[in-house]
C-alpha cells in the first residue's frame, strides 16, 4: 500500500511539473515571436520616418530661390540641392542607388561619381516632382514595401511648410 501511494506523490510530482515546463515553454514562445513582431515593426518605422526626416532637413537647409530641384541620373529621379560656399558653388544629389538612397556633394557642373556615393540608407525607390506652385512632392519606398508620400511646401516658393506623409504597407 505504502509503494502505490509513493507512486501516485511521484506521479503528482512529475505531471506538476510537467505542466510547469510547458506553460514555461509556452511563454517563452509567445514572448519571443512578440519580441520578433515588435522588432520588425520598429525597423519599419525607422527606415520610414529616418528617411523622410532625412529629406526633410536637407530641403528645410536649402529652401532658398531656385535652390532645389529635380533632375534624373540614369534613369532615376535626383533632388539636388545647390549652395554657395564662399563664392562657389556646390550641389548635393540625393537619389537611390544600389538599393540605397545615397547623397553625394559635388561642385556645380561636376559629373555624379558613382563609386563615391555616400550611402544614407536601404531604400528601394524615390520619385520626385516639383509643381509649379511649388510643391516637392516625395514618394519612397523602403526595402520592406512600406510606400510614403509627403510633400513639401517650399518657403522659397510659397507662405508656408507643409509635411504630409502619407503611409502604407505595415
Amino acid at each position: 500500500m505504502r509503494h502505490k501511494r509513493f507512486s501516485f506523490e511521484l506521479f503528482l510530482v512529475m505531471l506538476v511539473f510537467s505542466i510547469f515546463a510547458v506553460g514555461a515553454l509556452f511563454l517563452c514562445t509567445v514572448g519571443a515571436n512578440t519580441y520578433r513582431d515588435t522588432t520588425a515593426v520598429m525597423r519599419q518605422n525607422y527606415d520610414f520616418r529616418t528617411g523622410v526626416m532625412y529629406l526633410t532637413e536637407k530641403t528645410r537647409q536649402s529652401d532658398v530661390a531656385g535652390s532645389i530641384s529635380v533632375r534624373k541620373i540614369n534613369g532615376v529621379d535626383a533632388l539636388v540641392l545647390v549652395e554657395q560656399q564662399t563664392g562657389k558653388g556646390y550641389e548635393t544629389w540625393i537619389f537611390v542607388y544600389d538599393n540605397n538612397l545615397c547623397e553625394q556633394f559635388i561642385p556645380s557642373g561636376a559629373d555624379v561619381i558613382l563609386s563615391q556615393l555616400q550611402p544614407i540608407m536601404p531604400m528601394e525607390s524615390m520619385n520626385l516632382s516639383i509643381d509649379r506652385s511649388g510643391q516637392l512632392t516625395i514618394e519612397l519606398k523602403t526595402p520592406d514595401g512600406l510606400l510614403s508620400t509627403m510633400t513639401l511646401t517650399l518657403k522659397s516658393q510659397g507662405p508656408a511648410f507643409n509635411l504630409n506623409p502619407v503611409g502604407g504597407g505595415a
